[in-house]
């Protein structure tokens, strides 16, 4: 995955990520999937990236 090129639509910070754009605050996939571990989902803590891969 070219890291340089990354999508300036999905911020991210979470640099353990293999997704991660390693320059900067940035997903390098182009798009996300986003769900939930709760069965009723009703704050931010409540979802989950889950294109998220360890690095």
């Amino acid at each position: 995955m070219d890291k340089t090129n990354y999508n300036h639509s999905i911020r991210c910070s979470v640099n353990q990520c293999a997704n991660h754009a390693q320059s900067d605050d940035y997903c390098a996939l182009s798009q996300i999937r986003v769900g939930t571990h709760e069965n009723d989902p009703r704050d931010v803590k409540c979802t989950d990236c889950e294109s998220f891969k360890i690095r």
